[in-house]
């Protein structure tokens, strides 16, 4: 296995049990309202994104958001395509993404608990992937993506214990690129974008 992602199993697994620390105990749940919540990108899978995490209340109107996931995707694509982008003649095209994803995130609830209704988050985003690609030659590329934002969301009952979780927001990010010698990529540094997305919760 790969060293940074030897790195990244790591740090998730650092995550996973801070988490487990904080989680409340049932008697704590039953006397915050809101208790805590396990939560999943359900769109992320798609994408080849796992990811899972936890919010839970913190103080007052405040929770904390921890997500971490694993990414882990193959593409093949249509060799002809690829000739035309290229510029070069290939028997095989083919593209696999390894790398992890790590979140926090710190929410301020409007409504009078944490946990429910509208909210304001800040957040930074961790981003490491190897992206292996085969065509008549074999290239590896190591992209890292560094990023943090601001999102206004709002978290909502779908039955008394799974919860929707809507959220959209203005995000930057820094990548920094290392490939072989037949990848040649200008990108470039804090890149301005919109984050959105949608998780699905259960609560404790």
């Amino acid at each position: 296995m790969p060293e940074f992602m030897r790195r990244g199993f790591w740090l998730i697994g650092l995550l996973i049990a801070f988490l487990a620390m904080g989680l409340p105990t049932v008697a704590q749940t039953q006397t915050e309202s809101q208790g805590a919540q396990l939560k999943a990108n359900p769109f992320g899978l798609f994408a080849g994104q796992f990811q899972f995490g936890a919010e839970r209340h913190i103080s007052g109107k405040r929770a904390l958001q921890l997500t971490a996931g694993y990414v882990r995707s193959n593409l093949e694509l249509n060799t002809s395509d690829l000739e035309s982008l290229l510029g070069v003649s290939t028997s095989l095209n083919e593209v696999d993404w390894q790398g992890f994803v790590v979140q926090p995130e710190l929410r301020q609830y409007l409504s009078a608990q944490s946990g429910k209704g509208m909210y304001f988050g800040a957040f930074a985003r961790v981003r490491c992937i190897r992206r292996i690609m085969t065509t008549n030659f074999v290239g590896t590329q190591r992209r890292t993506a560094l990023g943090a934002g601001l999102v206004l969301g709002g978290q909502f009952n779908m039955t008394p214990r799974l919860t929707g979780d809507l959220f959209i927001g203005p995000q930057v990010k820094s990548v920094t690129t290392s490939y072989g010698d037949h990848f040649v990529y200008g990108e470039d540094d804090w890149i301005p974008g919109i984050r959105f997305g949608m998780l699905l919760g259960w609560r404790l």
